[in-house]
């Protein structure tokens, strides 16, 4: 299967191409920011295909999947018994990636030690295999992308301001899906399409009223939690036009006309421990809100004000997806 559809018809859509376009000739350092799901890693495509390294690699790495210890072996390789059970000079992803594009997916979730190691890289283009002493250049393009707020982990300790300067010269933000409705339709018709192919099965017939709920969600999951909902449905094998109730949110969460129903009569069931997660989640969202609010989006003073550690607040808004608001 070639790769997955990407499209809009946005205002918003249209103009982050036509700014990928532009910085894309250059091979200067691109940061893509968002919420989780809107699709960075396809824009970090998009960039990779509109550049002079198009027909050279894209590969990709996820910061927040690899475990600390294992970055250096996994971006630059080793060589036979640079440590023990390493099997015989493997290349790493910089290596693989020659002459094309190095994506760090999820930047913000390095160590610190591993974000010194970064920016080293970065800053000389030169790297060595572990266990050898043979200095190489790298010849790489490099995006980054964050779900988070790095002007926040800067101020709260847990990101490097140096790196970020680095890694930060063309940010390009990408709005959440609910902020672009005219993307919705288009998106899911190009994956009506594609997991009907995927799956050999006839493309799903969406009703007028299953449409408007389409529009009126708010898409918390953004694309991602779109696509899963097209994938959804094509392999309900529905046989008929796909109504509100069929749709995996909302009144039908996932379960059909039928359950909606059974549901109207029936008293929910409620588990206890789910509940109680679920009110301290709340808790701790607004906590922290209030907190930063009060503090004028300080987060070294409201950490003090909840009587937390800077850094372990920090990580209680990344959790919560929280942002510090600016005055």
């Amino acid at each position: 299967m070639p790769h997955k559809p990407w499209t809009g018809r946005s205002e918003a859509h249209r103009e982050i191409l036509e700014r990928i376009g532009r910085l894309a000739r250059r091979d200067i350092e691109i940061l893509i920011l968002g919420p989780s799901g809107v699709g960075k890693e396809m824009y970090a495509r998009t960039v990779h295909a509109e550049s002079r390294r198009a027909a050279r690699p894209f590969v990709a790495l996820n910061c927040g999947a690899m475990p600390g210890e294992l970055l250096e072996n996994e971006l630059f390789g080793h060589v036979a018994g640079a440590f023990t059970g390493a099997r015989p000079c493997a290349p790493g992803l910089v290596e693989e990636a020659k002459g094309g594009t190095l994506f760090f997916d999820e930047i913000d979730a390095l160590s610190l030690r591993n974000q010194v190691k970064l920016l080293r890289f970065l800053q000389e283009r030169e790297y060595r295999r572990l266990g050898d002493t043979r200095v190489r250049t790298a010849d790489v393009r490099i995006v980054a992308a964050s779900n988070a707020d790095l002007i926040a982990a800067t101020q709260a300790g847990t990101f490097r301001e140096d790196l970020l300067f680095r890694i930060r010269v063309a940010p390009i933000e990408i709005p959440p899906l609910r902020e672009r409705p005219a993307d919705i339709d288009a998106i899911f018709e190009a994956y009506r399409g594609w997991y009907a192919a995927e799956y050999q099965l006839p493309p799903i017939v969406v009703s007028d009223a299953a449409r408007g709920a389409l529009a009126a969600h708010d898409w918390p999951g953004n694309v991602r939690e779109l696509e899963n909902c097209v994938r959804y449905l094509t392999c309900l094998e529905l046989g008929r036009a796909v109504e509100p109730a069929d749709l995996p949110f909302g009144h039908g969460s996932g379960h059909g006309a039928s359950a909606s129903a059974g549901r109207a009569t029936a008293a929910p069931v409620v588990n206890f421990d789910d509940a109680k997660a679920a009110v301290v989640q709340e808790f701790e969202r607004e906590a922290i809100v209030g907190a930063l609010d009060a503090a004028a989006g300080n987060i070294a003073q409201a950490a003090r004000s909840v009587g937390k550690p800077r850094r372990t607040f920090f990580e209680l808004m990344r959790k919560h997806g929280v942002t510090a608001p600016r005055h």
